[in-house]
């Protein structure tokens, strides 16, 4: 045998050895999202809907029945916002360029005319409770337990 061979042996050997170490599995955690000074609730001026904001997206509701008004998507960048969202009523996507105009307050122009502000809230949006479970009809049998 010459060196080159039980060089590249040796090496070989290295390899393998060193692919059947054992480790402790280590799960990733999640990258920490940072928050925009856009993120929290925010209610219109004139008092018709309140949205949360949270994470690049956005939720509004009517005030006076909890209903979805629109849901879309945010950025922020260089102290301007720039929201698009999807019109629970009309299907219809919309689009508004807004600005900071103060720390509490939005002010934006919607894409073909329009204009509103936004007020931050101390209010927390109120979401839909899920419903319990309804009773198995008379006579079912109840699933059997997962073993």
């Amino acid at each position: 045998m010459t060196i080159r061979t039980l060089r590249g042996a040796l090496v070989l050997a290295a390899v393998v050895a060193g692919g059947c170490q054992t480790s402790t599995y280590q799960p990733s955690q999640p990258a920490p999202v940072a928050t925009t000074p856009m993120d929290g609730v925010w209610a219109s001026s004139d008092g018709v809907f309140v949205a949360n904001f949270e994470r690049g997206h956005f939720t509004s509701r009517f005030t006076a029945t909890n209903e979805i008004l629109a849901q879309g998507a945010y950025t922020v960048a260089a102290g301007g916002i720039s929201m698009q969202w999807i019109s629970a009523a009309t299907k219809q996507q919309r689009a508004a360029s807004c600005s900071f105009a103060g720390s509490d307050i939005v002010t934006c122009n919607q894409e073909g005319g329009g204009h509103f502000e936004l007020r931050r809230s101390a209010l927390a949006v109120p979401t839909m409770q899920p419903v319990a479970a309804a009773a198995p009809p008379a006579g079912a049998e109840p699933m059997p337990a997962p073993n």
